[in-house]
């Protein structure tokens, strides 16, 4: 009897096992699968948070390998409830567990613009769906200049040029869209003097202050207005300091030193970005600052405390992370966090944090933890946090201040500068304070500080004297500013009675100006004080370049071949003169500068390449404009082939239609002005 039940069980299950071969569907090129889809602007682990306007692969990830053919596998892209675009397969010349699906360009799938999607997979007979919100992020704008540089007495080196483009690699690995891009291009610095001899520590704070100098003397109380960076990049030749081993360095925000002809220099600039919005270093026993609460470095990894840099044997404990095994850094697994390089390389391996070091650029990509923490502090509106919490009805008087304190209480004052501003500045709280006293001594305004005798650079440094950047109120009977360490006084600061006067001479009001030219100003103050002088230009009276700060000389020469302009006169010639406390600006009236074609860049193919009939090929290039600074409108990028003539526009195509031949592709961008420049690179079809 049990025997005739076990036979009986036996066929039961038989029968259920046969019935479920012959109900679970199956692929026309391969075995039976599962598919699951993947949403990917730069990893597979994005936690939903996905950019607005950024390009986007879309993988679905298959249990078996299978064939990949155009017409049994598709993917729906919809908008809501519209299709925006039905994508085919990237080509594999092999069985894949990955198939990849990408627009053939940014406007082929409505410019990935902010908004609900929906997108449905065909693999064969199976079908899945995933949706995702596409959001806006704010613009990160970073101020990029290369700067002719002192190692040495007889001894001045210029960067090569590589430095306009080292941006692009953050561009990738930043939850950012192109068109919130702003990597503005600046007019070259020549610190060739011997006060900036980068292989000394005074030399190095000397650069470092001619480069916080390009920031907007506003942005000391309010920065988050339009003209503000996030950062302004200095690009050097050579490694600095006596050994020549600083790969970069910084004094604190708002500026930084990065070397060029370092291979890893673009992760660099996406490091050095990175510690502006508090990601930590994950690098072991190299004195980086770990900050446990945003990124983590594997738990044996030694530094010291974002939060108290004096604790030099700090540890984030409770990390999970795993060590990369080149360099030292954390490591991005190919397996969980799916790292791909949208127009690129595509899929790739294993890859190291970009917040480590000592690894190969190719090497370096994001991790979760910066995606995640970078998305939310570059929301809409995050900025108004920053220094200020209200505005005022009525702008009231403030002074920039500006200088370098040392651990021995010795303080070096750059200019200071005098202005109006309706922001209501936050007291940060610190050791250090700057106090307006009157006559009699009496405190009418304190601003509090801290300061950071470690530096963020690569290795960090210890230094001995520490730069302070703050607005502080100057009310109307202010004497003099008191900087003091606690209750010790370190300086006091006399304030004069009397403003400069200005007067601009050259150039006068429409004048056309091209090429080389002089600027030229008067300056006068009653007290007999010395006085400093910053010389912008503006080519729309809102965006103001820096062409130099702080000089005593009352003329300026400028190549306006390499600034901006337009085809009415717009130009203005802004000069501030300060006594070193109370300032004057003066504008100058319209004159005219010729606008001028874009720069063209193509970033793949890097070279010449040989590639099949039919094969898939990424073109991804990029143009830049003094005017309107990087062009992003499909319609202003051209490809073009001298075989097939037009293939696409857009900063990235994709096609696999080239024909058997030699091509010679050439990208066309056209400016607002309707000037244009092209960039060729060969492909070979076989």
């Amino acid at each position: 009897m049990l025997k005739s039940k076990a036979r009986l069980i036996a066929s039961l299950i038989l029968a259920v096992m046969l019935l479920a071969v012959l109900i679970v569907p199956t692929f026309a090129q391969g075995p039976s699968t599962e598919i699951k889809i993947q949403i990917n602007q730069a990893l597979g682990n994005q936690s939903d948070k996905f950019v607005a306007g950024k390009d986007t692969v879309i993988r679905v990830l298959l249990k078996e390998a299978v064939d990949v053919k155009t017409g049994d596998q598709k993917l729906v892209v919809k908008y809501g409830d519209q299709i925006v675009a039905t994508l085919d397969p990237s080509p594999e010349s092999a069985p894949t567990k990955v198939i990849d699906f990408t627009c053939p360009s940014r406007a082929a799938c409505g410019d990935w613009k902010a908004g609900d999607y929906t997108f449905e997979a065909t693999i064969g007979t199976q079908t899945a769906m995933a949706t995702a919100k596409f959001v806006e992020r704010r613009a990160l704008r970073i101020l990029a200049v290369g700067v002719k540089a002192n190692y040495g007495p007889g001894d001045a080196r210029s960067p090569e040029g590589k430095w306009k483009q080292q941006g692009d690699f953050m561009k990738q690995v930043f939850p950012i869209s192109p068109a919130n891009y702003k990597w503005v291009i600046g007019q070259d610095l020549d610190l060739s003097a011997d006060n900036f001899n980068l292989k000394t520590n005074e030399g190095m704070v000397a650069v470092w202050q001619a480069l916080a100098n390009l920031q907007p003397q506003e942005c000391t109380a309010d920065p988050i207005a339009p003209v503000c960076y996030d950062l302004i990049i200095g690009f050097v030749k050579d490694r600095q300091g006596e050994q020549g081993n600083i790969q970069g360095y910084t004094m604190g925000a708002p500026a930084n030193v990065v070397t060029e002809s370092d291979e890893d220099a673009p992760a660099t600039v996406a490091h050095e970005v990175a510690h502006v919005f508090k990601i930590g270093d994950e690098y072991d026993k190299m004195n980086g600052a770990f900050n446990c609460s945003v990124n983590m470095p594997p738990s044996d990894f030694v530094g010291r405390d974002w939060n108290n840099r004096e604790n030099a044997t700090f540890k984030c404990d409770t990390s999970t992370a795993f060590a990369f095994p080149v360099g030292t850094g954390v490591l991005v697994k190919a397996d969980t966090e799916y790292p791909y390089e949208v127009g690129g390389r595509g899929a790739l391996p294993d890859m190291i944090g970009y917040m480590g070091s000592g690894a190969p650029q190719n090497s370096n990509w994001t991790t979760a933890a910066y995606w995640s923490w970078l998305f939310d502090q570059l929301a809409p509106g995050t900025q108004t946090a920053m220094l200020h919490k209200a505005r005022l009805a009525t702008p009231v008087k403030y002074i920039a201040a500006f200088g370098l304190i040392g651990k021995d209480g010795k303080v070096t004052l750059e200019p200071w500068y005098s202005f109006m501003e309706d922001t209501v500045v936050k007291d940060e709280g610190g050791k250090y304070s700057i106090q307006a006293v009157d006559d009699a001594g009496k405190v009418l305004a304190t601003m509090s500080f801290d300061l950071q005798f470690i530096t963020a650079s690569n290795p960090p440094r210890v230094i001995d004297s520490a730069p302070f950047e703050l607005a502080v109120p100057f009310p109307e009977k202010t004497a003099a500013f008191n900087i003091l360490k606690g209750t010790e006084l370190l300086k006091a600061v006399k304030v004069s009675p009397n403003a400069p006067e200005v007067t601009i001479l050259a150039p006068k009001e429409s004048e056309k100006i091209d090429g080389k030219y002089t600027i030229k100003w008067d300056g006068k103050d009653k007290d007999g004080d010395k006085l400093a002088y910053t010389v912008e230009y503006s080519d729309n009276g809102e965006d103001w370049i820096t062409l130099a700060s702080e000089i005593s000389a009352t003329t300026w020469e400028d190549d306006f071949a390499t600034i901006p302009g337009g085809e009415k006169p717009t130009g203005r010639i802004k000069i501030t003169a300060t006594d070193g406390i109370n300032a004057t600006e003066v504008t100058s009236g319209l004159f005219s500068v010729p606008p001028k074609a874009p720069e063209v860049f193509i970033d793949e193919p890097e070279k010449e390449i040989t590639i099949k009939a039919g094969e898939e090929i990424a073109l991804s290039g990029e143009a830049y404009d003094l005017q309107d600074e990087w062009i992003v409108d499909d319609a202003a990028l051209v490809w073009s082939s001298d075989l097939q003539g037009e293939l696409g526009g857009g900063e990235l195509l994709y096609i696999d239609n080239l024909k058997v031949g030699k091509h010679i592709i050439t990208l066309k961008a056209t400016n607002s002005f309707k000037l244009s420049s092209t960039a060729k690179v060969v492909v070979n079809v076989q």
